[in-house]
């Protein structure tokens, strides 16, 4: 089920969960931090890749595309996400324009979209919810991308509030209502020093709740599983999916909870 990770400072790319080493069949996860003028230099392979920045710039090339200077914000408070979708066999070279915090995510494929860069502007905003399960969703690669299996992007809790409210799933492939995708959770906290806490439940009786905190990654195979931000802390935090059939972000309500979608 559910793995709270608390992955350790370092520079580099850092692994914090790789297929089937954990509990996800579908997802890679890695941590990335680089000082300026320090590079990632590697190639996707039977898989496609998305390098994702928390905050700071990077020159990004390779086989085929050079997209110059990616990244804007400072950190995930500062702004709208950029990041980087390679295809299956591509060779790539990330070098830090100014200190880096990332993140790299894979899945295995066959195929795969063109590279592209991801900018602010291509960021699609939704303000989802109400009342204290109103929150921000930023969908940063999801239908605006040729992909064939990641989804990404973010979610911002406003200080003691709720998201993934009513709390849903999606792992079970049942279109055009559900499908079955493995997911992954990394959050940040402003101020750094709060906290949050993950629910994650199944109908068979499976029932965890993780304090997280800044840093965090929590995997979530399957399970109804809403968040909510401690008083006085925005909460964050990157999501990234992987695991459909068809690549579809299909969920489903937990249906005593469904209710509050129209209150009263």
């Amino acid at each position: 089920m559910a793995t709270h990770l608390k992955p350790k400072p370092g520079q580099g790319l850092r692994w914090i969960v790789k297929r089937r080493h954990q509990d996800l069949n579908h997802l890679d996860f890695g941590l990335v931090t680089l000082a300026p003028g320090e590079e990632l230099r590697d190639g996707s392979k039977d898989e496609e890749t998305v390098f994702y920045l928390f905050g700071g710039s990077v020159r990004a090339s390779g086989e085929g595309f050079d997209f110059g200077t990616v990244g804007e914000r400072a950190d995930v408070f500062g702004g709208k996400a950029s990041a980087i979708y390679l295809p299956p066999h591509t060779r790539y070279v990330i070098e830090a324009v100014t200190p880096v915090h990332a993140a790299v995510c894979r899945t295995a494929a066959t195929t795969g979209g063109p590279a592209r860069a991801l900018r602010p502007a291509d960021v699609r905003v939704r303000e989802v919810g109400q009342d204290n399960w109103y929150r921000e969703v930023h969908d940063v690669g999801v239908d605006n991308l040729d992909a064939r299996g990641l989804i990404f992007g973010e979610t911002f809790n406003p200080p003691g509030n709720w998201s993934s409210a009513p709390p849903h799933k999606h792992d079970v492939e049942a279109p055009p209502t559900e499908a079955k995708l493995e997911e992954l959770y990394h959050y940040r906290v402003d101020p750094a020093q709060g906290f949050g806490l993950q629910r994650v439940y199944t109908a068979d009786g499976y029932d965890q709740v993780f304090v997280v905190e800044d840093g965090d990654v929590v995997t979530l195979p399957r399970g109804f599983h809403p968040v909510v931000a401690a008083p006085g802390y925005r909460l964050y935090y990157f999501w990234v999916l992987a695991g459909g059939r068809d690549r579809r972000l299909l969920a489903r309500d937990d249906p005593k909870h469904s209710w509050i979608r129209k209150p009263g």
